[in-house]
């Protein structure tokens, strides 16, 4: 097992630094621009605080992943709410989103404290965000597209996803992807952009808490979400 494990941080290493590799060029090319246009220069300045962002947040959160998973570290789990989490997801991706010709809505829907780390699941949904905005490939879509963060309750336990009109992944298409990643790290389906890592790291992350990330349907819309358990004071009464 720990052999296993080995690999598997090896082959998510790889994978994320290879995702690295493109905004790190993207920022040393615009960098060394000769171009003197005063717009140019600050929509160049945009695009590299924009991509020193997400190298920035997709490291973090493979460090803190890597941190729990090796069993180095015991990760803290707490009585927190998916709402606030939510909130705090979808300000930190606002600025991604509106690059990317996409509105941000929030559902949260009549639920109660779950078990978790607040960081931990912030850091998986903000990747899983940013991967969805960046990676789809939008060369055909010209209408403002739409991303939902949800969260609901189902028997005993509360959903959290993040939803979008143009993502088609299906429940088969994740698992031969979660499959064919650990091999050749096979591209998400229908994404473009990059090996989106995001995903992987974000799905790393979520089993340090016993959390399944899955695809999901809702409100006629295509996701990834996380079932959570309830708090100890929710599950007693």
């Amino acid at each position: 097992m720990d052999n296993l494990n080995i690999s598997s941080n090896h082959i998510l290493l790889k994978s994320v630094a290879e995702e690295l590799r493109l905004p790190l060029v993207q920022i040393s090319r615009l960098s060394e621009s000769k171009n003197d246009d005063k717009q140019t220069i600050i929509g160049n300045l945009k695009i590299i605080e924009s991509s020193a962002d997400l190298a920035l947040q997709l490291l973090e959160s493979y460090i803190f992943g890597l941190d729990y998973n090796d069993g180095q570290k015991q990760i803290e789990l707490s009585p927190i709410t998916m709402g606030a989490v939510f909130n705090d997801v979808a300000h930190q991706v606002h600025k991604i989103a509106n690059q990317n010709n996409c509105d941000i809505e929030l559902e949260i829907k009549n639920t109660h404290p779950i078990m978790g780390n607040y960081e931990a699941i912030k850091l998986a949904f903000i990747n899983i965000a940013n991967s969805i905005l960046v990676s789809t490939d939008t060369n055909e879509i010209k209408e403002r597209r739409s991303m939902t963060l949800s969260v609901f309750s189902k028997g005993p336990k509360n959903f959290a996803g993040i939803y979008t009109n143009n993502l088609n992944i299906t429940r088969s298409s994740w698992e031969r992807s979660l499959l064919m990643f650990e091999k050749s790290r096979q591209k998400m389906p229908n994404f473009s952009a990059n090996n989106c890592s995001g995903f992987y790291v974000a799905h790393n992350i979520l089993e340090t808490m016993s959390s399944t990330l899955i695809p999901s349907k809702h409100n006629g819309m295509r996701g990834l979400a996380a079932d959570f358990k309830l708090s100890h004071q929710m599950q007693l009464v």
